[in-house]
């Protein structure tokens, strides 16, 4: 902020003029600019406009620049008062458009929040089912669970055993399946070559978060953008 003469001085100063040939573009007196220059005076309405001719002055930067206390004293100048109406309805507009995207920020921010705060999550159980190889046709549905049977004391059931658990070992190929529905204790599966059983293994519980928890996220930016919009706004009052 400065005073009026002060912003006559160095804009004369910027054109490297000397006060006698200031004044004379401006179809002053040189005594007159000096008063001005050195705020014992103020130009009327005539001699303002004289001013803004000759020193091609923007009378909307020097209502930015102008001290209160001047602008009081130069307040029955008629272009300086329209400069001044016009910037203060450009910044009221301006503090307003902010003000508006604060709510509207707080509006989306807090309705985001309250979303992911009243997120609840669900669960499901899960059964797992095992399936050791592919039952040939005429074979029991529990053949695998021979590979693990232990032998007996009889030499020729005990070897006849061994040779079936070696075949069987050769046709193991275990396939794990998931289900959302209990099947019993086991349920079967024709594939190619014969049919699959599939044995109940374990089951478990499966929570699943709510897509919602993550509205957090643009909750918590959009409180933080109405914060600084209402900052903004505040501001450019």
């Amino acid at each position: 902020m400065m005073k009026f003469g002060d912003y006559l001085r160095q804009a004369r100063e910027a054109r490297h003029w000397t006060q006698p040939e200031a004044a004379a573009r401006a179809g002053i007196e040189q005594s007159y600019l000096s008063k001005l220059e050195a705020g014992k005076s103020y130009p009327s309405d005539d001699v303002f406009e004289r001013l803004v001719q000759a020193y091609d002055i923007d009378v909307k930067a020097l209502v930015r620049h102008l001290d209160p206390a001047e602008a009081k004293a130069l307040r029955d100048i008629q272009s300086l008062r329209t400069a001044r109406l016009i910037l203060h309805r450009a910044v009221q507009t301006m503090s307003r458009g902010w003000m508006l995207a604060g709510l509207a920020c707080l509006l989306i921010g807090g309705a985001s929040a309250g979303a992911a705060l009243t997120a609840s999550d669900t669960s499901h159980e899960e059964y797992i089912y095992l399936s050791r190889g592919v039952i040939a046709p005429g074979e029991a549905f529990d053949v695998f669970d021979r590979v693990d049977a232990s032998p007996g004391e009889n030499p020729e059931a005990a070897a006849a055993l061994r040779a079936q658990q070696i075949a069987l070992q050769d046709r193991i190929d275990e396939e794990v399946r998931i289900q959302r529905t209990l099947q019993g204790e086991g349920y079967f599966e024709t594939v190619e070559g014969g049919r699959r059983y599939f044995r109940a293994l374990d089951s478990q519980t499966v929570i699943e978060r709510s897509p919602l928890r993550w509205f957090w996220v643009p909750g918590l930016m959009f409180l933080f953008g109405a914060l600084g919009c209402f900052t903004i706004s505040w501001r450019w009052k």
